[in-house]
């Protein structure tokens, strides 16, 4: 991998982890408790309550997607970065400008 393709892949990872923490701050607001004395109808409630549960896991998901993003930045400068943790093979440009979270080649994954 060219250095040009490791800055171009470092500035993509950049934004969006810009993205992911703009979302995760969303979430955080829509994940907050459902205080009992709000003044909800029983149907309501239970539509709040399943809202949550949901913007719940997906706020899992992107605090998921927030770790993989700033580890893959501590490790692009690394000489083996873009090499798949499974054969050693290198990970093509194209999965890494799609996922440049991949760790595995698309014969791994």
């Amino acid at each position: 991998m060219t250095e040009e393709e490791k800055t171009a892949l470092r500035d993509r990872i950049l934004d969006r982890s810009v993205e992911v923490e703009v979302r995760i701050e969303q979430l955080r607001e829509a994940t907050q408790p459902i205080s009992p004395d709000k003044g909800l109808g029983r149907l309501t409630r239970l539509e709040a309550m399943q809202d949550k549960s949901v913007n719940e896991a997906a706020l899992q998901r992107l605090l998921d997607e927030s770790t993989r993003l700033h580890n893959a930045l501590m490790n692009i400068m690394q000489p083996d970065f873009g090499n798949c943790q499974n054969c050693g093979q290198a990970i093509s440009i194209e999965r890494l400008q799609a996922v440049p979270t991949s760790s595995l080649c698309m014969e791994c994954a």
